[in-house]
């Protein structure tokens, strides 16, 4: 008989799918809770129940690895950008679609907000190494057609950025700062309604700075 460690090495070989996404689910949970260099390849195979050398043959390494999940969540991240783009007719509409997608992600994807912690720690170390000019052309130029579509001229790159930076900004410091500024300020800012306050009231905030006269 099998035991349970050879089994799931069987499977993990048979099925190269199955294990690269058993390694990436394993490896985002504790590159969240430990970083980058805290985090081994034994505490990933051992999470994961796959055999170490998969990572070496799927990755290349553990850096590889990192690289992978990160372009991974980019990737999803990115198709926040193409759906608020379609489903937006007016950039009140494309400001509110992608904030409630953003904050919506940010809220069910706590490692990858304790991830960009670790990277922020780092001067971005790993996010660097990325290849985001694709991400960043999806980002600005949805933010752009929907502010063309506003003003009725075409709005520059710049224009754009700020529509963006302003919007994943006040999502993104709700998660990342949850503790200490939800400490300093005596504000529960892990709680589901609050959470829904606070999406409520920075959509309105964006909308009315970019939209009202």
């Amino acid at each position: 008989m099998k035991s349970e460690s050879a089994e799931v090495l069987t499977v993990t070989k048979r099925n190269p799918e199955l294990t690269r996404r058993r390694l990436m689910k394993a490896s985002e949970k504790l590159f969240a809770e430990k970083g980058r260099d805290g985090t081994s390849v034994g505490d990933i195979c051992q999470a994961s129940g796959v055999n170490c050398r998969m990572i070496y043959h799927y990755f290349g390494s553990k850096d590889g690895l990192y690289m992978a999940v990160l372009e991974n969540v980019y990737g999803r991240i990115s198709e926040i950008a193409l759906t608020a783009d379609a489903e937006s007719r007016s950039l009140a509409e494309y400001i509110e679609t992608i904030i409630e997608l953003y904050f919506r992600f940010l809220l069910a994807n706590p490692e990858f907000v304790a991830i960009l912690r670790w990277e922020n720690a780092s001067g971005a170390k790993g996010i660097r190494q990325l290849d985001l000019d694709d991400f960043r052309n999806r980002y600005v130029g949805a933010a752009c057609h929907a502010l063309s579509q506003q003003q009725g001229k075409p709005a520059s790159f710049d224009e754009g950025l700020m529509v963006v930076l302003t919007c994943v900004t006040l999502c993104g410091h709700f998660f990342s700062n949850q503790g200490s500024t939800g400490h300093a300020l005596g504000a529960k800012l892990g709680d589901p309604e609050f959470a829904e306050v606070w999406l409520k009231h920075i959509k309105k905030v964006a909308v009315t700075y970019f939209c009202m006269p």
